[in-house]
């Protein structure tokens, strides 16, 4: 069977519940509750109840800030049905699924805002009790900086809404939350979250062609290693020469200065780490920290075989794309992006098929495949301190809904449609794609940004000279007053 029938098929099975549900038996459109609702709503941890046509008004993303779903993953009032938009827009017919159901079966209004920077254009109102805004999505460090302001809820407390359910991402709760306060959130209620997550895509006819190792099986081999892949970036130019025209040459390695950050979590070596208490520990000084961002950092400064795009493009209107089509030309072999970029890759028409890896570990005693995503791009959800208590008993429910239903349309409509079986090109790809997602990390020194922690990594690969040593003795004792004056602050929170 094609994956074009595929698709159909498992779009068709995500769209008919509720076209049956909104028809009636002439055909005709119209409210009614099905008489599955109990059941949905208890499997949501829920007791059923109708709020009359309650609106909940969202903030989020436009697509300016450059994700292809962010106009999409919320709300839907149109399906489309016929069969081109139907292989095209699989996550836009699950979340109208959803809407309707929350519309129809429960009397919850969706009213979602569209911005380019949330946090920021909202931020005065929330201050000053005047928002009307019940939910807020954004990028998670600036959602993050709304927390330590005290500008966010502690979800742990809002009625209705469940966090140990499956469709919350579990990982994100334990590693995010701090003084045992958490005030983001994100999930199979979205799926930009998911979108933003880091893994390693691969020119296939570049390294088949220089004979190279199957990197697929490196990795279920649990051989996929930093190291092997300098050494495969290495072939690509076995002569060794200094690489200085990023117009014309070719690469082993594309590369931008995030990419430090993200394999220090790739590596499970967080900057921050957390006591018995859920208090932040500064975790940079020590041996494994110096001796694994050698590793990262040898690999991206590396000449011979490496670009750090930041560094090496010059005078450009725009560096990541300028970046990208390094790689979308067929010039690189390896570079480290975000799930998203498969949607890039397709749209460019390329010469050559692409892989997708999960990020190399640190060395074959690691344990697991490490990822993270992009603390920019990943949206997670926050509830506005200056929101009513009245209104909490229906925002939490709308949540809860919200991620089941997630779960149960949005999620696969994205996994197992979009990324699958539209995006990438091989069950070798699928098989990756799990492993990518299976051990998702995050480091709370990214996401809160501790008197710049988030760009201690980025700074020190732009300068070209490993510092590492020397920037933490000069930094350590600044970091940890911020950290234990953010202990206090959480201590004296009174939510």
């Amino acid at each position: 069977m094609s994956k074009k029938i595929l698709c159909l098929l498992l779009l068709l099975i995500l769209i008919l519940p509720v076209i049956s549900a909104c028809k009636d038996d002439n055909g005709d459109n119209k409210k009614t509750t099905s008489t599955g609702a109990i059941t949905e709503a208890e499997a949501a941890g829920l007791t059923p109840r109708n709020f009359g046509g309650k609106q909940i008004n969202i903030v989020t993303v436009d697509e300016k800030r450059g994700y292809t779903y962010y106009n999409i993953e919320w709300a839907s009032d149109k399906l489309d049905d016929d069969e081109d938009k139907i292989l095209s827009a699989p996550i836009n017919n699950a979340v109208y699924n959803r809407t309707q159901i929350l519309r129809d079966e429960y009397g919850i209004d969706l009213n979602v805002i569209y911005t380019a920077k949330p946090s920021d254009d909202y931020k005065n109102e929330v201050m000053s009790g005047t928002s009307d805004i019940h939910i807020i999505a954004d990028g998670v460090v600036y959602l993050a900086q709304w927390g330590l302001s005290n500008l966010l809820k502690d979800l742990n407390k809002i009625p209705n809404l469940d966090l140990t359910k499956s469709w919350w991402d579990q990982t994100a709760i334990k590693d995010l939350s701090m003084a045992n306060y958490l005030f983001c959130i994100t999930g199979d209620i979205i799926v930009s979250d998911k979108n933003a997550t880091w893994a390693c895509f691969f020119n296939k006819d570049m390294l088949y062609n220089n004979g190279l190792e199957d990197p697929y099986q490196l990795v279920r081999d649990g051989k996929w290693t930093v190291d092997k892949l300098h050494e495969m970036a290495k072939a690509i130019n076995p002569n060794g020469a200094q690489l200085s025209d990023w117009q014309n040459d070719t690469y082993g390695f594309l590369t931008q200065t995030y990419d430090a950050i993200a394999s220090m979590c790739s590596y499970n070596q967080r900057m921050i780490i957390k006591d018995e208490n859920d208090y932040p520990l500064l975790n940079i000084d020590n041996e494994d920290t110096y001796k694994k961002f050698e590793k990262i950092f040898n690999l991206m400064t590396d000449k011979s075989c490496s670009i750090v795009t930041e560094v090496a493009i010059k005078n450009s209107q725009d560096l990541y794309r300028d970046m990208e089509n390094i790689f979308l030309s067929g010039r690189a072999l390896f570079e480290y992006n975000k799930v998203a970029y498969v949607q890039k890759i397709q749209e460019a028409n390329t010469k050559f098929e692409f892989g997708i890896l999960p990020m190399p570990k640190y060395d074959e005693n690691q344990d697991k495949y490490y990822t993270t995503c992009t603390v920019y791009f990943s949206e997670f959800i926050g509830i506005p301190i200056c929101v009513k208590d009245e209104d909490l008993d229906a925002i939490g429910y709308t949540l809860q809904l919200m991620g089941y239903y997630g779960e149960k349309y949005v999620r696969p409509a994205y996994y197992d449609v979009t990324l699958k079986l539209q995006k990438v090109n091989s069950e070798q790809d699928e098989e990756m794609l799990d492993i990518i997602f299976a051990n998702r990390v995050y480091d709370l020194a990214a996401v809160f940004n501790y008197e710049g922690s988030l760009t201690m990594y980025t700074n020190i690969v732009m300068s070209g000279v490993n510092t590492l040593t020397s920037v933490v003795e000069k930094n350590s004792d600044r970091i940890q007053a911020y950290i234990d004056q953010t202990i206090e602050s959480f201590k004296a929170l009174d939510q």
